[in-house]
């Protein structure tokens, strides 16, 4: 038995409902398809707006041929860095632990769940996620592809908790939540005469449930952002990036923790004398999980 398993079981309350797992990555996927759908119609938007002056600029583009050969670098460019894998960064292990007073405990892997969701549209946009709650380890890979369109992916690792009222006084508290996740990344945002847009965030979920299992709210819904660019390209490593989160708990419910972390890409594809492509890229380690109940 894990010491994460013998925790739960001494301390995090009874089993979770049947098929809760299933209900709630369901849940997140189809929440982060509405936030894809929103992107692209916003997008969809602004390349109209963007059009006719971008379709000035093309047409004075196709009378030089410098154009063409910087389409072409841009064009290799991009597909290049859409070829690069990043290593998952590593970290120091981290003991699960627990002490009674107020409540403290420490998840490390494994914890208790993955999650992946990913969309693209376009005829080769790509969009590559994993979640391994056994290591800690999670990625996304969102490439918009030679021919555009756009991108996106999210992944995450989670635990739960349920309050027990001999751990805090009376029936509610607070709780505190923190992780150091660590992390490489690669972005690109490359155009010509064209628009294009990437863009990532990382951060904290805490979902609150009935002790049934039905959904109650979002307590925390955490993210923030590591970047946003309309241009440029840029990529690196955190070593250990501190996530704080604090919320009202009850005994009344149970409560996901998670850790996540995703990103988006938009861009036209490339023609002769223009174009563009983005790209948006990760790999992390989450070495722990922590809770301060009290």
């Amino acid at each position: 038995m894990s010491e994460n398993s013998r925790f739960s079981e001494l301390l995090l309350g009874k089993a979770l409902p049947k098929n809760h797992l299933r209900k709630s990555q369901a849940r997140l996927s189809a929440m982060f398809q509405r936030r894809f759908a929103e992107v692209n119609a916003r997008q969809k938007e602004h390349r109209a707006h963007n059009e006719a002056s971008m379709r000035v600029l093309r047409d004075l583009a196709g009378k030089d041929r410098s154009v063409g050969a910087a389409v072409t670098q841009a064009r290799k460019r991009s597909a290049a860095l859409a070829g690069a894998r990043l290593p998952l960064p590593k970290r120091s292990k981290v003991a699960p632990r627990a002490r009674v007073g107020s409540f403290d405990m420490t998840f490390a892997p494994p914890y208790s769940w993955p999650w992946q969701w990913s969309a693209t549209t376009g005829p080769d946009a790509t969009s590559d996620v994993t979640a391994n709650q056994n290591a800690g380890t999670m990625s996304f890979d969102s490439w918009t592809g030679q021919n555009g369109k756009t991108a996106s992916g999210a992944v995450a690792v989670g635990v739960y908790y349920q309050p027990d009222p001999l751990l805090i006084c009376g029936d509610s508290g607070m709780m505190n939540v923190s992780s150091t996740p660590a992390f490489h990344y690669l972005w690109d945002s490359s155009n010509v005469f064209d628009s294009s847009h990437t863009g990532a965030f990382i951060g904290l979920y805490v979902g609150e449930y009935t002790l049934g299992g039905d959904f109650v709210q979002a307590v925390v819904d955490q993210q923030i952002s590591l970047w946003n660019s309309g241009g440029g390209s840029d990529q690196g490593s955190n070593s250990g990036y501190g996530l704080f989160a604090s919320t009202p708990v009850d005994t009344s419910h149970f409560y996901e923790i998670w850790v996540w972390a995703g990103g988006d890409a938009e861009a036209d594809g490339w023609s002769l004398f223009w174009g563009s492509a983005a790209l948006s890229s990760a790999s992390l380690t989450v070495p722990s999980i922590s809770i301060h109940v009290y």
